[in-house]
């Protein structure tokens, strides 16, 4: 036998009360739901698509209006700007084409002619000289400018100067040899000459040469000037250079004219660094020729700065000597001045 607890039914009656007593969301008054529902029917249906396309093609049709008002707008504004562009760009280029005319043309052509003239070869030449005679008279020549009591470098004029004779015009103005110069032009001389010759300087100055002669065994080393103060100024020097350094102690400068001074009687070296006029120097080596004529000898002459090969070519007893190799090479590259030595025959 079964029993059923009395309340064993009740959910089945609880569910259809519950059905009975809830709310149904269709019914109309509940506030507290979603609002009922409108039926459309097929009719209504019908109807509302054709507006609602043709709202949506107004709406469309408004916003590619105002597209391509914009693009008009754009477009005219663009055209504005590039017109504005273009007539600055013609301005501008105005302007610049006047400035170029007027400025930029004329300095480059003034630049263009300055760098010709700059690369010319004669003022490059000119100008690599004037570097080397800085280069010796600061730097080569300072260790030996050192060993002087009266300064030595330097260019004197003539202008001022007591001189003696009557040839002031055909003098130059005093320049002293560059060191370095003297000592390329000496190798020409054979080692062994020099231990039975004199040195002579013609244009002495303030006894740079001198005193450099006077570091080789020279049998005596003379010097010529007619300015009384450089030959005060080599005389000064003379006394006071330092005789460790002497292989010659024989030095001395005579204060004259060099026309009125008759060449050694003996083998000697006969120095010029372009003291004087061509004529003073013809005169002078028609002595030497005239010496050479009366005693044939060994005898060289040294000419720095100077023209005068075709004139002692004409002499007939000289004849001329390269420098050795090394010495050659060094002349070339860092020598201001020509050198050229000849030596008799004899």
């Amino acid at each position: 036998m079964s029993v059923v607890p009395p309340s064993a039914n009740k959910p089945e009656a609880v569910a259809e009360k519950n059905a009975q007593s809830s709310p149904s969301v269709q019914e109309s008054g509940n506030a507290g739901f979603y609002p009922p529902a409108t039926e459309v029917t097929s009719e209504q249906e019908g109807q509302g698509a054709p507006a609602n396309a043709a709202e949506f093609d107004a709406a469309r049709s408004q916003v590619a209006e105002r597209i391509a008002g914009l693009a008009d707008k754009t477009a005219d504004l663009t055209k504005q700007a590039t017109t504005s562009a273009v007539e600055a760009g013609k301005v501008g280029l105005a302007k610049a084409a006047k400035i170029s005319r007027e400025s930029v043309l004329p300095e480059l052509s003034r630049t263009s002619a300055k760098m010709r003239e700059r690369t010319r070869p004669d003022r490059l030449r000119k100008d690599y000289r004037d570097f080397l005679l800085w280069l010796h008279a600061n730097i080569l020549d300072s260790a030996t400018e050192r060993l002087f009591f009266v300064p030595t470098k330097g260019s004197v004029p003539l202008d001022g100067l007591s001189v003696r004779g009557t040839n002031r015009d055909s003098g130059h103005a005093y320049k002293p040899s560059p060191a370095l110069v003297f000592k390329w032009a000496l190798a020409a001389v054979a080692e062994e000459d020099i231990g039975r010759m004199s040195f002579i300087d013609y244009g002495a100055g303030k006894g740079r040469v001198m005193l450099l002669a006077s570091q080789y065994p020279f049998t005596q080393v003379g010097g010529i000037e007619f300015a009384e103060e450089l030959h005060d100024n080599a005389t000064m020097n003379i006394a006071q250079f330092p005789r460790s350094r002497m292989k010659c102690r024989n030095v001395d400068c005579v204060l004259d004219d060099v026309v009125n001074v008759a060449p050694v009687d003996g083998e000697a070296v006969h120095y010029f660094f372009n003291p004087f006029e061509p004529a003073i120097f013809a005169e002078v080596l028609k002595g030497i020729v005239a010496s050479y004529h009366a005693r044939p000898r060994r005898l060289y002459v040294i000419l720095i700065d100077m023209d005068a090969g075709e004139l002692m070519h004409k002499t007939g007893i000289f004849q001329e000597m390269k420098l050795p190799s090394a010495e050659r090479m060094q002349a070339q590259a860092l020598s201001p001045y020509k050198i050229s030595v000849f030596r008799s025959l004899a």
